[in-house]
């Protein structure tokens, strides 16, 4: 088993196809766990512990007699499997899986091995059971798509998913129900995917920035080094010194430039360069819950000798959900700037450049319509990030009375960057059909070598066609990184 995973290598473990496994320090911590684990609860058989020998919620103080103990187990995972909607897609199931196994290796919430190595055995042979999407709060952690999972592990989920891949369920023992159950595992899984993304489509939207500059001829004066150490925010510097380099070697700026570019244009260090704080801090976040332990009851190891202590709040995903939020609204400011920058690129008199990037005015409509799309996905984005972390419902009687809406936030997130991949892959559409009316790009230049990249996937609109298609392969290019590597560019 890894030691410790930051986001990237959480999503390529969960994409990669690479087996886990338990070392054997690990497999005797676990076991060790349990064994502790069981001695406090036999030392003092009267003692009531959360979740484990009592109700959960506001039944806290209701006891759980010992015959009814593993009843009690399944119950909890049932009462718990009330998700609602669409399934999650199968990378946020792993994603779940995996955070879940990596809460559960660390020995501190008593899970038993054979409990834990199904769990396993599941991520690693790739047996995903159907998760709905809404049912959780992020409060108690993700209680209800955690309990999705738990319940293949049971065999009580509809499809069976064990058995029909040849294994036996498990069953489970004193404090194992609780255990699957809390944790961070839905709002951790898709914030590493999320930053994952992010940080690919933040390059994507620099490359689709220089080519609008290029294409349009705009003045690069605003990026120069002398400026941007006199306000030197991290990210800004970062950007304006991407643009610099996309930009080497480019031809000469249109006569027809005026003497300063649109906002859209000239500040696009600082616009994107804003994104990149926020998502500097969303890794930070996540890097960082990945590697802790969000469960309740837990083992506390201090002291004289080893106790179950009830009181964690280490599964309130709090943190999460503002990460979240925080990225919906930066990813919402690199959508609106990158449909401004498209705008500039369709409109009438852009420095020479003909209505709508159209070859025949009039039978043909060119790209104008691509504008509408943008323009739909950027509003649509701009509602979801109202942000869901100042929300709160209290649950349970009361009980839970301040939940984080984090899984909300995540999920909403999740949308918004993919809406503004589609608004990048318009734009460098839009970019590269303006740099088709411009004169030969140098050969050296990186601007070269995007343009083709991007007609090695997209040829010139010379005539009407079904720009769907041609959206929709070139946000593939754009997810999957392939704009930058194949043209050579970082």
């Amino acid at each position: 088993m890894i030691a410790k995973l930051d986001y990237a290598g959480f999503v390529d473990l969960c994409r990669g196809g690479e087996s886990i496994e338990l070392d054997p320090a690990e497999r005797q911590r676990i076991t060790d766990s349990r064994k502790t684990f069981e001695q406090i609860l036999k030392a003092d058989p009267g003692k009531s512990y959360y979740g484990i020998n009592t109700g959960v919620g506001a039944f806290l103080d209701r006891p759980i007699p010992e015959d009814k103990m593993e009843e009690f187990q399944e119950n909890l995972i049932m009462s718990h499997a009330c998700g609602i909607g669409q399934p999650l897609e199968a990378d946020i199931v792993k994603g779940i899986m995996l955070h879940m196994i990596l809460n559960l290796k660390q020995g501190y919430c008593g899970i038993r091995l054979q409990t834990l190595e199904l769990l396993i055995e599941m991520f690693n042979r790739n047996i995903l059971p159907v998760v709905p999407a809404i049912g959780s709060l992020g409060a108690s952690g993700d209680l209800v798509p955690q309990a999705h999972i738990a319940l293949a592990l049971i065999g009580r989920d509809p499809q069976r998913t064990l058995r029909a891949a040849g294994l036996e369920p498990v069953r489970l023992q004193a404090g194992e129900a609780i255990a699957l159950l809390n944790g961070t595992s839905l709002m951790t899984g898709l914030l590493a995917f999320l930053v994952f993304h992010s940080d690919n489509l933040i390059r994507a939207a620099d490359v689709a920035a220089a080519m609008t500059i290029e294409a349009l001829g705009c003045g690069t004066e605003s990026f120069e080094n002398e400026l941007q150490r006199l306000r030197p925010h991290r990210g800004q510097l970062i950007t304006a010194d991407h643009l610099t380099g996309l930009l080497a070697g480019r031809r000469g700026q249109a006569s027809t430039r005026s003497l300063q570019d649109a906002y859209s244009l000239r500040c696009i260090p600082q616009v994107h360069g804003a994104f990149r704080e926020a998502l500097a801090k969303a890794t930070e976040v996540v890097d960082t819950e990945i590697n802790s332990f969000g469960g309740n009851p837990w083992i506390s190891r201090e002291g004289d000798r080893p106790e179950i202590r009830q009181a964690s709040g280490n599964f309130h995903g709090q943190i999460l959900a503002q990460a979240a939020d925080s990225l919906s609204i930066a990813l919402c400011t690199i959508s609106g700037i990158s449909e401004r920058r498209i705008d500039k690129l369709l409109s009438s008199g852009a420095n020479g450049l003909p209505l709508f990037l159209a070859r025949d005015q009039g039978l043909d409509t060119g790209l104008m319509i691509t504008q509408y799309s943008a323009a739909a996905l950027v509003s649509e984005s701009k509602t979801l990030a109202h942000p869901a972390s100042v929300d709160s419902i209290p649950v349970s009687a009361g009980q839970e009375d301040f939940v984080s809406m984090g899984a909300w936030a995540a999920r909403k997130a999740w949308q918004i960057c993919q809406n503004t991949e589609y608004v990048i892959a318009i734009e460098v559409l839009c970019a590269a059909q303006a740099l088709d009316f411009r004169g030969p790009l140098p050969e050296e230049a990186p601007m070269a070598r995007l343009h083709a990249t991007v007609r090695s996937h997209v040829a010139t609109l010379d005539r009407s066609r079904v720009l769907a298609e041609d959206i929709q392969k070139l946000r593939d290019v754009v997810r999957s990184g392939a704009l930058l590597r194949e043209a050579g560019v970082s």
